[in-house]
């Protein structure tokens, strides 16, 4: 919180006073919270996912790449399977 002070002192100068927005603490908190647990959340709805399907479709890719936000590297590392050769292909046709 400590540096978004100074970022609001900084802008001050070239904007004028801010007005005080009370929960800003809060959502920036929540948020802070939500950006360190990501990982463990993508983590967790890939290994679902693996475990369900035990070998990954290619909507399964594209599922956890544009949904679940998780990089295919990542998924290959984690399901052990290479990615689909055709995996950006489909991404961008789709």
């Amino acid at each position: 919180m400590e540096l978004f002070e100074y970022q609001k002192k900084d802008l001050a100068t070239i904007y004028g006073d801010f007005p005080e927005y009370k929960s800003f603490k809060e959502i920036i908190s929540l948020e802070y919270e939500r950006w360190t647990t990501t990982d463990v959340s993508q983590k967790l709805k890939l290994d679902k996912l693996i475990k369900k399907n035990k070998t990954l479709t290619l909507d399964d890719w594209i599922l956890a790449v544009t949904s679940y936000g998780i990089p295919a590297d990542f998924i290959a590392q984690i399901s052990g399977q290479p990615v689909p050769g055709n995996l950006y292909y489909e991404l961008a046709y789709r």
